[in-house]
């Protein structure tokens, strides 16, 4: 039997992109589990950017995001969707070029299987357009989908012709699936077994960033996030597997920098972050952390923000995403001003200056007025923070989605782009005016000081 399974993390076709610590997480533990049940694993990761194939950006991005191992991504611009013709902005398709992907296909042996896993439901076309490169190939390769795509537009992926569709996000449930095809997955029957493997990090020739998840689920059901809703429980990994990894991380790969990926990293967090953050103060290891998906300012006590600023977590986010009691109430109630303003007290009493900390605002959430921007900004930079406005996309799944009854989202996948929707609902002018106000703020506080 041929054992062979390309692993895929395919092209991202957009206005923009942008490595922030990103890695296919789900895929790489996969590909753990894969490898020891005595499959020979490949990976082709389009999106990374020390592949030998891989051309250097035209905009890497923010020096001090690039020192800490973050990085622009190598861009061809494409003709647009015939959706997007009225969007004055250029289409690109990001990562390793076409002709070296399939320059590269064509060397390899042909798998039994590939993998194309996927994150944002309008990145769907690079998952199709991997597909295509596959059939152009290779005769016999059969081709799975999965991640959020399938998940949230099963109808819509359904069209193109993969051999197998995988719905679902929770590990387990991926894992169900693949039993029919893989049996020798079917012993990974809970969570523990799940997370007992390290991510296949190995499957890169070059790193300087890893990642990490110490948990799954989110206790909240905030009325635009659609991520709680597809994990039947939140369960959070035992401490010292956690530790284990990240040690592990920092002496095989000898990385720098590391990244957490919780949806809710400091939910309960006495039972392993902080734990957690206790032994790595110990351990003294010469790494820098991060939080891109921000944190809950509802679970922040001063003992986390001081454990924190011990051991070197360098970006800090939090997520207020309005300042309006009402709006906060309406979309979930995880924050209100008073919880928010006592989290950045203990992170400014840790030690923290207020520009290090930046504060998620959720810009576009239909129904919201320009005042309601005006007054989170406002109110956030009189604190001396950075506000930064995180722009909506209409998630299926989630309320919001539903009240977005415009532009025929429903049925095309490409129009829940957050930069699409931003222009289609002709509130681009809008989030330009505010970006202009927030860096006047910005440049203003600074030459206070």
């Amino acid at each position: 039997m041929n054992k062979n399974i390309l692993l895929v993390n395919p092209w991202i076709y957009d206005f923009t992109a942008y490595d922030l610590w990103m890695k296919p997480l789900g895929l790489l533990y996969l590909a753990s589990h894969l490898k020891n049940s005595g499959y020979r694993v490949s990976l082709l990761d389009c999106m990374d950017r020390y592949h030998p194939f891989m051309p250097p950006p035209d905009h890497p991005g923010p020096k001090r995001l690039r020192s800490m191992g973050c990085g622009g991504y190598y861009r061809e611009n494409i003709p647009k969707p015939i959706q997007f013709f009225s969007i004055p902005r250029y289409w690109s398709r990001f990562g390793i070029p076409w002709e070296r992907v399939k320059q590269q296909l064509k060397e390899m042996k042909p798998p039994e299987w590939v993998f194309i896993t996927g994150t944002m439901t309008y990145w769907y076309p690079g998952q199709i357009a991997f597909l295509k490169c596959v059939r152009q190939i290779w005769n016999n390769t059969r081709v799975i989908i999965g991640g959020w795509y399938p998940t949230l537009c099963l109808e819509h992926a359904r069209q193109w012709g993969f051999d197998r569709i995988v719905e679902g996000v929770d590990p387990l449930q991926v894992i169900k699936q693949l039993c029919s095809d893989f049996k020798e997955l079917s012993s990974i029957e809970n969570y523990q077994h799940f997370f007992s493997v390290k991510p296949a990090f190995d499957l890169y020739k070059k790193l300087n960033y890893t990642i990490v998840l110490t948990s799954i689920g989110c206790p909240f059901r905030c009325t635009y996030c659609a991520s709680g809703r597809y994990f039947p429980e939140f369960w959070r990994r035992p401490w010292k597997q956690v530790l284990d990894e990240i040690i592990y991380d920092y002496q095989n790969y000898g990385v720098q920098d590391l990244a957490f990926y919780d949806d809710a990293l400091l939910y309960r967090a006495e039972e392993s972050f902080l734990p957690l953050l206790r032994a790595l103060q110990k351990e003294r290891l010469p790494l820098r952390f991060h939080l891109p998906n921000s944190i809950h300012a509802r679970y922040v006590t001063p003992e986390i923000a001081k454990l924190m600023r011990k051991c070197n977590f360098k970006t800090i986010r939090i997520s207020l995403e309005f300042s309006d009691a009402s709006s906060q109430k309406n979309t979930g109630n995880k924050v209100d001003n008073s919880i928010f303003e006592k989290a950045i007290q203990s992170f400014i009493q840790a030690g923290y200056a207020p520009e290090e900390l930046e504060v998620y605002l959720l810009f576009g959430l239909p129904g919201l007025k320009e005042k309601d921007y005006e007054f989170s900004i406002e109110y956030v930079t009189d604190l001396g923070l950075r506000p930064r406005l995180s722009l909506f996309s209409p998630l299926p799944g989630t309320p919001d989605f539903e009240r977005v009854n415009t532009l025929q989202i429903k049925d095309e996948p490409l129009l829940q782009n957050k930069i699409a929707y931003l222009y289609l609902s002709e509130q681009n002018e809008l989030y330009e005016a505010l970006q202009r106000k927030i860096s006047k703020y910005t440049f203003f506080h600074k030459c206070d000081k």
